[in-house]
């Protein structure tokens, strides 16, 4: 059961009248556990921040201040700790005291309360539970961190990719250029469209390692509290940068008041982006695409929404679409990675918002998404 090292999985003792710390320790000898008693509620905090599996404290040991006390050694802990209490009451039926005493260790949080004079059997019953519920608890603090070094692999590797890998895909895209410019006229048809594959390929692995690198650079983004920004400016940049592919498309774009927003500029800037870009993108044959961006409030978080008259999705790919790699369409027909969905949800992820899409096929697509206001 208790795989964790001794300090993690410890029991602290304060029970500071009688022969009550030394009867408990006893008591849970036969766990092979280890025991530490506390003298005062000094030492207690010290033990805690060492290392604890649980403690159990007699009620007369908690004062006001040292419920207080604990109270901000329990604020200081990760998101992942929850301390397992056990507080030793006293004997007798509940009376209007005991009750308001009950609300009071509230301050504890995760705590088990036990009668005195408390068995054996009771108090190693409440420990292994305690301790059960604390190995839950490093083994969730333990998938956080290994998922923290996933994710920063991650990210090295695009780094990596990104620098390494485009390195020789350049010369491969350079010297394929040459090939065609200085010996194009002496290849057949076949070979030219040997040539034509080598380019198109390039180029497509050249738009599939920024992607990743985007992707992982999503991944990688804190939960820190980012200064407000306002999404217009957001919204411009990305429409620069589709500018080519507006002209090209002659697509008509209606754009509504933009609010203020918790979320980085670029961050916001890439999801306009490849949202307004699929609306380009998978338009309609012979009609021009229509997309209207507009923003909404809803409690404490606003709702962006990038509308289109396109093909649309069909009902059965509404969640698949924002997985990495997943296209409804071959490359031939419409060019891509299947990476851009993905980044706008791990980048909405990451600010604690949601992203979804309505929409029927034929009758275009409507993606809402929300944000930090």
């Amino acid at each position: 059961m208790f795989r964790r090292s001794p300090l993690e999985m410890r029991v602290l003792i304060v029970a500071p009248i009688g022969r009550d710390a030394s009867l408990l320790a006893s008591a849970l000898a036969v766990l092979q556990i280890e025991t530490a008693i506390a003298t005062s509620a000094a030492t207690l905090l010290r033990m805690l921040n060492e290392g604890t599996g649980s403690a159990i404290i007699a009620e007369e040991a908690l004062t006001p201040g040292v419920l207080q006390n604990i109270r901000v050694w329990m604020d200081s802990q990760p998101a992942w700790s929850d301390m397992p209490f056990i507080v030793l009451t006293s004997s007798g039926g509940p009376t209007h005291e005991s009750h308001l005493r009950a609300q009071e260790l509230q301050a504890l949080g995760n705590f088990t309360l036990i009668e005195r004079p408390a068995r054996p059997d009771t108090v190693r019953s409440s420990v292994c539970a305690a301790l059960r519920a604390r190995m839950r608890q490093y083994e969730i603090r333990s998938r956080q961190e290994a998922l923290i070094k996933a994710n920063a692999d991650l990210e090295q590797f695009a780094h990596s990719a990104s620098h390494d890998l485009k390195e020789p895909l350049r010369s491969i895209g350079i010297y394929s250029e040459l090939l065609a410019r200085s010996y194009g006229t002496l290849l057949d048809e076949k070979g030219l469209q040997f040539l034509t594959f080598i380019q198109s390929g390039t180029k497509r692995m050249d738009a599939l390692l920024a992607d990743l690198l985007s992707y992982a650079h999503a991944s990688s983004i804190s939960g820190d509290a980012v200064e407000p920004v306002h999404a217009s400016r957001s919204l411009e940049a990305a429409l620069d940068s589709l500018a080519g592919a507006l002209r090209e498309s002659e697509a008509r774009i209606s754009l509504g008041e933009m609010p203020v927003v918790r979320m980085r500029q670029s961050h916001l800037s890439q999801i306009f982006q490849n949202l307004i870009g699929n609306a380009i993108k998978y338009r309609k044959e012979n009609e021009l695409p229509l997309i209207e961006v507009s923003a909404t409030k809803a409690g404490v978080h606003w709702v962006f929404s990038v509308a289109d008259n396109g093909i649309g999705v069909p009902p059965d790919y509404k969640e698949t679409i924002f997985g990495i790699f997943k296209r409804l369409h071959p490359n031939s027909k419409y060019s891509g990675t299947g990476i851009g969905l993905a980044i706008c949800h791990r980048i909405v992820e990451r600010y604690g918002g949601r992203i979804w899409v309505e929409s029927e096929p034929g009758d275009g697509s409507n993606f809402f998404f929300t944000v930090p206001g």
